[in-house]
């Protein structure tokens, strides 16, 4: 569990520390932050899931502190340029900005995460970013006092994060993608266009695991909208498209997904990423933006169920005051 995060230079931030618990819902007008926190969590997983591929592919890497992310890889933020990452644009210090700093150094941004493990230990890991130029950073790994590390705490190996962006909408057609593709995409603020990809992981894993995962998400559905939702039927070599459909009471024929609304459409994806991504940590901004009032409530209730029988912890970013009320 993230008990604490720090900030500095981080977009919104010149130095910030938040205190966090089991479930948190951050609330404050708009462009308080909110997103910014959630944002840093998942762009700190990146850093740190970058530097261990890095590492683990390349002996001459392991000799390395620094490792490079181009901002087509850098799928935590949709950005036009990496020095929007940084708190003003303000990549490198200015003549007496910072004692003993020379004017034309680089200025970090660092994120640092604070956490309990399972069995109650305390673990921190801090994630540091060096602008290199508009299409690239380097990112390094460091202790809460900025030392440089070339191990990583066991249990921040075993922080798994998901970041869920706002809803944006769902296309007509949705082909399979790679991993690699679906984490862009997300990072872009595009949940909606791996829906149907999200739920097809459910049922192929469901079908070779027997975990449960597809009865329970249907059961979800149909208990939220009455709603039955049919299994994705997707075959590569005759259909690129993944279809999904639904049947409600009355219709003689299914739909597809896509005639569904907009409240609809943000639940699937919310227990698509619930079911497919299993984690540690669940990031959620604005889960409640396309819900009824009432819908609110029950789908809160909901996820805060699942990711206790889950041992998740949830961190939620709205405006609901029906959630805020909770």
């Amino acid at each position: 569990m993230i008990t604490k995060v720090q900030l500095e230079h981080f977009k919104k931030f010149r130095i910030e520390t938040f205190h966090l618990g089991e479930d948190v819902v951050l609330a404050g007008p708009n462009n308080s932050g909110k997103s910014t926190l959630l944002q840093a969590i998942s762009t700190w997983n990146l850093a740190l899931q970058r530097w261990l591929a890095e590492h683990a592919e390349s002996s001459r890497a392991k000799q390395r502190t620094g490792v490079p992310v181009s901002r087509n890889d850098f799928t935590a933020i949709p950005l036009r340029e990496m020095n929007l990452v940084w708190f003003e644009r303000d990549t490198a210090y200015s003549k007496g900005e910072k004692e003993g700093v020379d004017a034309g150094q680089p200025k970090l941004s660092t994120i640092t995460l604070f956490g309990r493990g399972a069995q109650g230990e305390e673990w921190n890991l801090a994630v540091t970013l060096r602008y290199a130029n508009k299409e690239q950073i380097y990112i390094k790994l460091a202790d809460e006092s900025g030392k440089t590390l070339t191990e990583v705490p066991p249990e921040a190996r075993e922080a798994g994060i998901i970041h869920v962006p706002p809803f944006s909408g769902i296309g007509a057609e949705e082909t399979g993608l790679q991993l690699g593709y679906q984490a862009r995409l997300v990072g872009q603020g595009k949940p909606g266009d791996i829906l149907r990809n999200l739920l097809l992981e459910v049922h192929r894993t469901d079908k070779k695991e027997k975990n449960g995962f597809w009865r329970n998400l249907t059961d979800d559905v149909q208990r939220l909208f009455g709603y039955q939702l049919k299994e994705p039927q997707y075959s590569e070599a005759t259909d690129p498209f993944i279809r999904i459909e639904y049947n409600h009471a009355g219709a003689r024929t299914p739909f597809d997904i896509a005639s569904a609304g907009s409240g609809f459409h943000q639940v699937l994806t919310l227990l698509g990423f619930f079911y497919a991504r299993p984690a540690s940590v669940l990031l959620l901004d604005e889960p409640d933006a396309h819900l009824h009032v009432i819908l609110q409530r029950q789908v809160y209730d909901l996820l805060r169920t699942v990711a206790r029988n889950r041992g998740c912890q949830l961190l939620v970013s709205t405006h609901s005051e029906v959630i805020l009320e909770d």
